[in-house]
């Protein structure tokens, strides 16, 4: 069962709203729900119903544990409890959470896996909820919503939860924003300068040898936190807006993300995915901008590596679609945020019958922007040669509905916090000709404004 309520949102920003409601482990994804409209919807979700870690192959729900052989599919199996209907919410109730980058260990044989330094860090890390609102930036209005697809809770106890949602929001209408404090953090790298250079001159080697063409090489920093981390998360939308949004609480994991690249999305059967590759700094002017975007869009190193990985996601999605129905809408276009371009293309393609949004999120993780090609082979480099997990980083983030639709952001631009340690990671792709400090640069470009968000 399903109840909603519409009321007008013209006097409440997301922000406000989240801050307003009560409710545990809240979520919000700022530019989800995603269609024609990019950016016309943003999900609040509360007081979830269930929380699921998985370490490994070990499934904990509720802090139940099994044994599993394939997390993934039980997950889905979990998440997944009624068919797609014709009246479908932009979301409608299900997961919201993180699938990391190590994750791919599962179904691949890469070697032996980097150690975890942070404890108690899951690998796939989701909470199941029924309670939420979906704000439409477009119509300015929002629609509760309370759902009982993975609980028993009766009509009229879902009824009195949406009164106090409203009564919550109509009340944060008429307050204040509160200002924003950060305290400054010190970050410290795992690796030194030196060493990461000496990393690109041995993937170059490799390259030379034809071990791979592409490997993404990256470097982690972290730093003690302290403070209020909705206010970092709030800090990060103004310095760097991006289409994905998020922060999600799952109390004492939290990410703070702002991340320019879909993964995976799947609506109805049709699947979409969004390389980008290709990266220059913002200009001062707004010539040199130009200037900047035309020299992307004419650097046949940058255009080379683009390629290829519109290449490995054609192939990604073409394991999953239709024959035929793969095709490049967008290409080789130039996308700008506060600190950078790069450029974009997007693939979509037909689900195959029988296949689900879990099968898709399979198929193209993790994203060949963040490990290479081919993609097995750099996967087994990135973890002979960086010396711990990545975790959540370059994973995916986001939901799939209890309905089989579902949006994951590649989780890049992100600040992991664990047990009062903030965690920033930032990769740069090698290619044959790169130059190592040039690619030390990048990844420190590409941690900028999560850096940014602590000074």
């Amino acid at each position: 069962m399903k109840l909603t309520k519409k009321i007008n949102a013209d006097t409440i920003t997301a922000i406000l709203a989240y801050e307003r409601l009560d409710g545990k482990n809240k979520a919000l994804l700022e530019g989800a729900a995603r269609d024609a409209d990019a950016g016309r919807y943003s999900i609040i979700a509360m007081d979830p119903v269930h929380e699921i870690k998985v370490y490994g192959q070990r499934f904990v729900m509720d802090g139940v544990e099994k044994i599993v052989a394939d997390p993934l599919a039980e997950l889905d199996k979990v998440i997944r409890t009624a068919p797609k209907m014709a009246d479908s919410l932009p979301f409608e109730a299900g997961a919201i959470g993180y699938v990391g980058y190590d994750t791919i260990a599962l179904y691949e044989d890469l070697g032996e896996m980097p150690r975890e330094t942070r404890e108690g860090l899951a690998d796939i890390h989701f909470m199941l909820y029924e309670s939420f609102l979906i704000m439409d930036h477009q119509a300015e209005e929002m629609t509760l919503v309370q759902d009982n697809c993975y609980s028993n809770r009766t009509e009229s106890e879902m009824r009195e939860a949406l009164d106090r949602m409203q009564e919550q929001l109509v009340t944060a209408g008429e307050r204040e924003m509160r200002d924003v404090v950060v305290t400054p953090m010190e970050y410290t790298s795992n690796v030194t300068k030196a060493e990461y250079m000496m990393q690109v001159e041995r993937a170059k080697e490799h390259i030379r040898n034809g071990d791979f063409f592409q490997i993404v090489l990256s470097q982690r920093l972290e730093a003690p936190f302290a403070g209020d981390a909705f206010d970092y998360y709030r800090k990060l939308r103004l310095l760097n807006p991006s289409p994905y949004l998020f922060f999600v609480d799952f109390g004492e994991t939290k990410l703070i993300g702002s991340s320019p690249e879909s993964l995976v999305s799947v609506t109805g059967d049709v699947v979409v995915t969004n390389p980008i590759a290709g990266t220059r700094k913002r200009g001062a002017t707004k010539q040199e901008d130009e200037r900047l975007a035309d020299e992307l869009l004419h650097d046949e190193k940058e255009l080379a590596e683009h390629r290829m990985l519109v290449d490995l996601g054609r192939n990604d999605i073409g394991k999953i679609a239709v024959t035929g129905s793969v095709s490049v809408p967008v290409y080789l276009t130039i996308e700008r945020y506060r600190f950078l371009m790069h450029l974009v293309s997007v693939v979509d393609g037909v689900l195959k019958p029988g296949l689900t949004a879990m099968d898709a999120l399979k198929s193209v993780l993790p994203a060949g922007t963040v490990s290479g090609a081919p993609k097995i082979r750099a996967m087994e480099r990135i973890y002979e040669w960086e010396n711990v997990k990545r975790g959540p980083y370059a994973g995916a983030v986001g939901y799939l509905t209890h309905q089989g639709d579902c949006d994951f952001a590649l989780a890049i631009r992100t600040m992991v916090l664990h047990q009062e340690t903030a965690y920033v990671q930032a990769g740069a792709g090698i290619v044959y000709d790169s130059d190592p400090e040039s690619e030390y640069l990048e990844t420190l470009q590409k941690a900028k404004a999560l850096l940014e968000v602590g000074k």
